[in-house]
């Protein structure tokens, strides 16, 4: 109703022709009027006042309006208009009926609802009626018999505790025969249980005859019980649950606790002693028929004697560590921690037996070299010794878990780098033998060196990869032990990075720079081009080998540096590489000229220059010097021939010279 002035205001001002966008506007404005009408909407500054040519309104005049439209519309007009009047007619009968049947639905249903309210109130009314009448008959009654049992009820109580009492007397008049019974047929627990649930009245009625009797009945009897359980707590055959058993049937009748704790720990140390005799005898066993293999003897450790050895903890700690502490006396606490003191010495002395026979399998495992069977053996043995030491940390096992897993890696790695290095002596040795076999230089030898420097860079190569590659198996997220910070760290810089990487690109360097160290008046006992191979193959490691080697290793192996303890840097190898290289390449040239000036001065001594022939022809020893130095020279060209090769002809032959770079430094080799 308020908005309607201003609607038809913009209505009027913008199109007054009746188009379609016009007469949808114009229903719409004239739904919003008629749902006013209905709900009885008014504006906030009051009604507005009545139009006689508004057809929505209350104050709409037929006679005004038809005058109206008539003076102001056409024929074609007027019937444009009767035909949506029409269509809003039909449209608002529609709509008036929906809404008039869907209040009606609603209407019906709410008035059905109410009807069964009122039905089920008015059952649930007579419901507490008929209650309430039945609870009255039940007060009633109830009072009628406490009238009637008032005068019998305090004899009904007496003779209830009466009646208690003598039960009670009954069960301690056969409290002997039960415990004489419960022994013939060997159920020590029920006959203590027994005794110790009347042991306490007995202590307080002893003063009179009767019970005084049974008492001592009893004693005697309990006396033949502490002797059977404590020859059963010695019998080797018994097993460690049955032991603690037992003792917890000796401590339920008060017999000492400390004696008790070393005889409960002798009997479990020999039961303790079978299970290592069985590891020993497995440890002993390397490549026998029948032996087990790391895993499977790693399970039978876990499954055998530290199972049992675990059982023990639990049993020794509830029964005279735990339950001392629980008291505020300082006479029990210390005597809790001198039981708790005792069974860390016994895990101790029993648990250096246990890993001692252990390492020594898992060494003996790692020169096999396979890594992923050690790592789920030795992460198997880890997980348990966590969680006994979860059983008493007093014990220190987890520092004994953590000191048993580093030794294993730093034996296999060990044995790694080990390997690593027979395999390129045994790569060096063959390339040795075959330059010895071929001793005499040729063009087909010309042509093997290459193969022989391509094989001793891949042995380096594929066997530091391939050991890289095993080891990864030590750092893997589903390793338990991999993920403790201090072992990733030792593991990767210590062991990986420092102890196989770099120490076996020293050894590589050192093998190559002992070739060198041959005395000026000694012949060499290898063939100079191995010198030769070597200066090239260590001239590769100085170019690019070094870094990626050491970079492979970074990438699967993240070093990070602590403490004390420093990561080589590669500069230091590179230089080291690039001396080594000079070093040999400046040997073999020694060599090889040592060997050439003996072929000139045995060629000038032997012959008698004073009655010989004016010579006419180039002597046979010049020409075998001559193709000696063509055979170098296609060697060095071989292996170099990357290198710069510059030539200056003369009448007398010719000199070739090969320089190879790296960093700016310069190794030169000429001839």
């Amino acid at each position: 109703m308020a908005e309607e002035p201003r609607e038809r205001a913009e209505s009027s001002a913008t199109a007054p022709s009746p188009d379609s966008s016009g007469e949808d506007h114009q229903l719409r404005r004239r739904r919003r009027g008629l749902l006013r009408m209905y709900y009885g909407v008014e504006n906030e500054q009051g009604k507005e006042q009545d139009n006689p040519v508004d057809i929505d309104k209350a104050g709409f005049q037929p006679p005004v309006f038809m005058e109206k439209i008539l003076r102001e519309c056409s024929l074609n007009e007027l019937y444009k208009k009767e035909e949506r009047m029409k269509r809003e007619i039909q449209e608002l009968d529609s709509n008036m009926q929906y809404l008039v049947y869907e209040n009606h639905s609603k209407f019906i249903k709410a008035s059905e609802t109410i009807r069964e309210m009122k039905d089920d109130f008015q059952r649930l009314e007579d419901d507490m009626t008929h209650l309430g009448s039945r609870m009255e008959d039940i007060t009633t009654a109830s009072g009628s018999i406490n009238r009637a049992l008032a005068d019998r009820k305090r004899e009904i109580v007496k003779l209830c505790g009466v009646h208690h009492l003598l039960k009670k007397l009954q069960f301690l008049f056969e409290l002997p025969s039960r415990l004489n019974k419960c022994m013939e047929m060997g159920f020590y627990a029920q006959a203590v249980k027994t005794y110790v649930k009347a042991s306490r009245v007995l202590a307080q009625y002893q003063h009179m005859p009767s019970f005084s009797g049974i008492q001592s009945d009893c004693q005697s009897i309990v006396a033949r019980l502490k002797s059977d359980l404590k020859n059963r707590l010695d019998d080797p055959n018994s097993t460690t649950s049955m032991t603690a058993e037992t003792v917890d049937l000796l401590l339920a009748l008060n017999e000492p606790p400390s004696q008790l704790c070393h005889q409960f720990l002798d009997n479990s140390q020999r039961q303790l002693e079978k299970d290592l005799a069985v590891i020993a005898a497995e440890s002993e066993k390397e490549g026998e028929r029948g032996a087990m293999d790391i895993v499977e003897y790693v399970n039978v450790v876990c499954s055998g004697f530290l199972a049992n050895l675990s059982l023990v903890i639990q049993s020794c700690y509830d029964m005279f560590v735990k339950r001392h502490l629980m008291s505020t006396e300082k006479e029990e606490l210390k005597r809790s921690e001198v039981a708790q003191q005792t069974l860390c010495e016994f895990i101790h002395s029993l648990m250096a037996q246990c890993l001692a026979n252990v390492r020594r399998k898992l060494e003996k495992e790692s020169v096999h070299l396979d890594s992923g069977q050690l790592v789920k053996a030795v992460d198997k043995l880890s997980g348990k010794l966590q969680a006994m030491n979860r059983l008493l940390p007093a014990a220190g096992l987890e520092h004994k878990s953590k000191q048993l897993t580093q030794q294993i890696a730093e034996s296999h790695t060990s044995c790694h780098a080990q390997r690593l290095r027979q395999s390129f002596s045994d790569t060096l040795t063959s390339v040795r033998q075959a330059l010895v076999t071929a001793r005499r230089p040729s063009s087909q030898q010309d042509d093997s060196l290459n193969g022989h420097c391509t094989a001793l860079y891949a042995s380096i190569k594929s066997g530091l990869e391939s050991s890289l590659g095993q080891l990864k198996a030590f750092i893997e997220p589903t390793v338990s032990f991999s993920d403790k910070r201090q072992f990733r760290e030792t593991f990767c810089l210590c062991l990986v990075r420092e102890g196989i990487v770099i120490s076996f690109i020293n050894h590589v360097l050192d093998t190559c720079h002992r070739f060198t160290e041959t005395g000026d008046d000694q012949s060499p006992s290898y063939p100079p081009s191995l010198v030769l191979i070597l200066s090239r193959l260590v001239h590769d490691m100085d170019r690019s080998t070094i870094c990626y080697l050491v970079s492979y290793g970074d990438e699967r192996f993240p070093p990070r540096e602590q403490g004390p303890i420093v990561a080589t840097p590669t500069t230091q190898l590179l230089r080291r590489a690039g001396d080594v290289a000079q070093e040999l390449l400046d040997h073999y040239v020694k060599v090889q000229g040592q060997v050439i000036s003996q072929m000139i001065r045995k060629s000038v001594e032997t012959r008698d220059w004073l009655h010989t022939l004016e010579p006419r022809s180039v002597r046979s020893g010049m020409k075998r010097v001559v193709e000696e130095v063509t055979l170098l020279d296609k060697q060095v060209a071989t292996l170099y021939e990357d290198g710069a090769k510059k030539e200056q002809g003369s009448e007398g032959g010719s000199r070739h010279t090969y320089s190879y770079t790296q960093g700016g430094k310069g190794y030169p080799y000429s001839r």
